[in-house]
Parts: C-alpha cells; structure tokens; sequence
C-alpha cells in the first residue's frame, strides 16, 4: 500500500511538472512573440520618421583580403552618419552589401525634402600603419534625396567611378613637391556660405568632411553675424589634425561641405560641393552653395 501510495503521489508530481512546463513554454512563446511584434512595430514607425538613404558598395570593386573595415560617412538632412563595418562581419559569396545610412527627417535645423543633396563616402581601411603615408581608396557619392517616404540609392565602388583615381592624380602631381609640408601637422578647410539669395536665414549648419572625420558647426543667429559682417556671406574654418585613424591626410584628399537650413529651401534645404586638398600652408577653400 504505501509503494502503491508512493507511485500515486509520483504520477501527480509528474503531471503537475508537466503542466507547469507546458505554460512556462506557451508564456516564453507568447513573450517572444510579443517581443518580435514589438520589434515590427518599431521597424515601421522607424521608417516613417527616418529619412534613409541606402548606399550600395560594390563587393567585387573591395579589396577584400587586405582590408580591414569599410567606413561609411555621410552627412544628410543636416546630420552625420557614419559606420564601420568590419570584413569579417561581410558575406563573401555576395557581390554587394547594402548600407542603411537614417536620419530623422526633421531636426531643428532643416526638414527633409526633396531634391535636398547629400553625400556618402566609404574607406577601404587596412593595415594603417603600414599604409599611413598612401591613400585609402575610397569612393564618394553626392546626390539629391529622391524621396522621403522610401531609400534613396547611393551607389559606391562601382565599376567606372573615377572619385579615387582622380585624387591619385593629383598626389602623384604633387607627390614630390610637398616635402617641406611633412611637418605641417594640421589642414585646415574654409566653407563659405554666399547667402545673397537667402538673406532672411535664420539659423543653419555647416559640415565638411575628409578622410572620414566630420567637423560641423551650427549658426544660430545668422541675421546677427551678416550685420556684424556687413556683408551676405557666412563663412567658418575648420582645422583638422593630418593624422587620423585611418591614415594621414595627403595633398589630393577629397573633402565634401554641406550647408543646411530650412531657410534655404527651395531650391535644396541643404546642399554640398566637394574639392581636393591642395594646400598645408594655407586654408583650402570652397563655396558650399
């Protein structure tokens, strides 16, 4: 009687375990299922408040086996975005990777429309030290927002582009002619803002990016500085260290500027030029409007 007990009260137990890890199972389903929901949810509304601007790299144009990590900069809608994304994270059995570059869609300083301009650079980045004194190759993209409901495409190292050949132009021309600029451990950029056309602007940003470092500065009362001035052009220098984490700045390096402001709208709430560095002794200028 008390073996027959005993089975009794063991076949109760296993039941009431059973039962109990049937519900923890169906809760943990329920919770990650609500989870993923909760994910989907957020992915939606993500994509209507963010302005995407999806850059395409050309897998086969990459040095796969010597680089290092791919850097992905930008500056859109008056933001900056930047990624690294590491080679050993790439699928190697694809011929491209797609890079989701967001930013919101309305900031303080400009809401995105289009035909605003952009730009996206990307850096093959390998062995620094080795190659500290050569170019990275990279290639660049300046563009218009073509939507802002969906991604606009930005495509790099594509076959054809001639954005690194033509900085290695002008590094080989100069190559042999920059040895008293060695020491010379800073270049520095001058943005000009002309805004003889938009004299009313309030408030804007000015950005400049090289060698995948960006550098930007936001005016908030513009009014203010042309009386100073008297004149109808905004302008800022930027300094940067020659030295960066990627490798050292040389004469021929691009460097992009971006100017935005709702104000400036239409034509464009932010638009973008680009130049090479051709000076160490002196500020390398550009109009960026």
């Amino acid at each position: 009687m008390v073996e027959k007990g005993y089975i009794k009260y063991l076949y109760i137990f296993i039941a009431i375990a059973f039962a109990v890890s049937i519900l923890y199972v169906s809760s943990s389903y329920e919770s990650v299922l609500a989870q993923k929901n909760e994910d989907d949810k957020d992915d939606e509304k993500d994509g209507k408040e963010k302005l995407v601007v999806k850059a395409t790299i050309d897998l086969r144009n990459v040095d796969m086996k010597n680089t290092k990590f791919i850097r992905v900069i930008g500056f859109i809608n008056g933001e900056e975005v930047k990624q690294d994304i590491p080679i050993s994270s790439i699928d190697k059995t694809k011929n491209k990777l797609d890079v989701d570059l967001k930013v919101n869609k309305k900031n303080d300083i400009v809401k995105a429309s289009t035909p605003d301009e952009f730009f996206v650079c990307a850096y093959q980045v390998g062995d620094v030290k080795k190659n500290y004194n050569s170019l990275v190759k990279f290639d660049c993209n300046e563009g218009d927002i073509l939507s802002t409901s969906k991604p606009t495409p930005a495509r790099l190292f594509q076959l054809g582009s001639q954005v690194y050949e033509k900085t290695q132009a002008v590094y080989g021309a100069n190559v042999n002619n920059t040895g008293s600029d060695s020491n010379i451990d800073k270049v520095k950029i001058k943005i000009l803002a002309p805004l003889a056309d938009k004299k009313d602007t309030e408030k804007l940003v000015i950005a400049v990016m090289i060698k995948g470092q960006i550098q930007s500065q936001v005016i908030e009362d513009v009014q203010a500085e042309l009386d100073k001035s008297k004149g109808s052009t905004i302008q800022r220098t930027f300094t940067f260290d020659r030295d960066t984490d990627i490798g050292r700045i040389q004469i021929g390096d691009r460097y992009h500027a971006c100017v935005a402001s709702d104000d400036l709208s239409p034509p464009e709430g932010q638009e973008c030029e680009k130049r090479v560095v051709k000076h160490f002794d002196k500020s390398n200028s550009l109009p960026a409007r």
